[in-house]
């Protein structure tokens, strides 16, 4: 009888540390306060967004992950308290996995500034913002596989990202035009770290 106590304790301790082993199915952008102009803001739980300004121009970034296919959604809101519109070209953005050195590829941009209908997903990913204005945009990253598979399987808990996003402010010129005649170009930094879920999804 003890044998077959002991057994079974035996069993649902491993099964305990299997389940304590198993990696998380993914979680959310714990963001990181670096650099200049850099704080931290709440949004669904404490300190969950970065928020970044330059020029009168704020750039707040939350965002969540997946092991299953390396996603990484990053949910931007970008708002402009200049008299006169900035560009943000998001065909220039670059996202970088800190410790492999991995570059993301940005597969989709969706407009999500009005909820009527839905997210509005963008064919031109070179976004306006009118002075007084406010956007919201959502950007989904994929790792990209090498070998010609649309996304491949990483558990990147712990590890961090940083975002560059290329703003040009004060000008309305599109980004195709001579690099000299373009409007003063700012660069906003975001960096995040993978984590365990925090809020409610």
């Amino acid at each position: 009888m003890k044998r077959t106590n002991t057994a079974k304790i035996l069993v649902l301790l491993a099964c305990c540390l299997l389940l304590t082993a198993c990696p998380p199915n993914g979680g959310d952008l714990v963001p990181l306060a670096q650099g200049e102009g850099a704080e931290l803001a709440t949004t669904k739980f404490k300190d969950d967004t970065l928020r970044v300004t330059h020029g009168q121009v704020s750039v707040r970034g939350r965002g969540v992950w997946s092991v299953a296919d390396s996603d990484t959604s990053v949910i931007l809101e970008i708002s402009n308290a200049n008299t006169e519109p900035v560009i943000v070209d998001l065909d220039r953005c670059q996202l970088f996995n800190d410790e492999s050195k991995e570059k993301l590829v940005l597969r989709s941009v969706s407009d999500e500034t009005t909820t009527n209908g839905g997210p509005t997903f963008l064919s031109d990913k070179v976004v306006r913002v009118d002075g007084g204005q406010e956007r919201k945009l959502a950007l989904e990253f994929k790792m990209d596989s090498g070998d010609g598979r649309s996304s491949v399987s990483r558990n990147v808990l712990g590890q961090t990202i940083t975002l560059r996003l290329p703003v040009m402010l004060k000008g309305e010129t599109p980004p195709q035009v001579d690099k000299d005649e373009r409007p003063a170009q700012v660069e906003f930094v975001l960096t995040f770290k993978y984590a365990e879920y925090h809020g409610q999804h």
